[in-house]
């Protein structure tokens, strides 16, 4: 056996331990990071429309994000409505300034006891744009941006997340989107019929939201 050849084999050897080394490493660190919680109860806090800190939002999209906001809050009523547990919040915690992450957690947490659950979810919507135009012709596509988490109130832990970003696109455009556009008859959807798809995909791939 020449020296370039148990060279290789050298260094192929030490790629499988260090491979193996990995493996071993990744599977209890993920288990930690992530132990079933015994869900009691869902806060769902309303819709934050994420206008606070663009400022590139003309005021045009201001209102249409808030709007936005508001039927979002209808769906997650309807998403939701067969999760046992569910409480849904009227208004968002009062904070006052200074109060950082910390203050919030405090506000959510004394939210979250009055109403027996041990789990808040946060819903923001950073973009809702209507089409324009009908269910088989469109000059501009719907176009739904949100993004989502479930945390535990005792520790602030997020135990799931999830965003959804989504202008509709015709087939010919991408046809990545035929089994999509499948599903929905071939028609341009609403913004409000896209957002209700987005938070049934996101929102059933959460464990503790009943999903799988």
């Amino acid at each position: 056996m020449t020296a370039i050849t148990q060279l290789k084999m050298g260094l192929v050897a030490c790629c499988c331990i260090v491979a193996a080394g990995c493996a071993q490493k990744d599977e209890p660190i993920s288990a930690a990071k992530n132990p079933v919680v015994a869900v009691s109860g869902v806060a769902v806090m309303p819709v934050r429309a994420a206008v606070d800190f663009e400022d590139s939002v003309t005021p045009a999209d201001e209102r249409s994000l808030r709007d936005g906001a508001q039927v979002m809050n209808g769906l997650l009523k309807q998403v939701l409505a067969d999760k046992a547990g569910v409480r849904f919040i009227s208004d968002r915690p009062q904070m006052t300034d200074g109060e950082g992450a910390t203050g919030k957690l405090e506000a959510v947490r004394r939210i979250a006891a009055q109403h027996g659950c041990n789990t808040v979810l946060e819903t923001t919507l950073s973009r809702y744009s209507e089409r324009v135009g009908g269910d088989y012709g469109v000059k501009q596509a719907a176009a739904v941006t949100f993004a989502y988490k479930l945390y535990e109130v005792g520790e602030g832990r997020v135990l799931c997340h999830g965003r959804f970003d989504e202008q509709q696109q015709s087939v010919m455009e991408n046809l990545l989107t035929l089994p999509k556009a499948q599903s929905r008859g071939f028609s341009w959807l609403t913004a409000e019929e896209l957002a209700r798809d987005g938070l049934q995909e996101r929102l059933g791939q959460c464990s503790y939201l009943g999903g799988k």
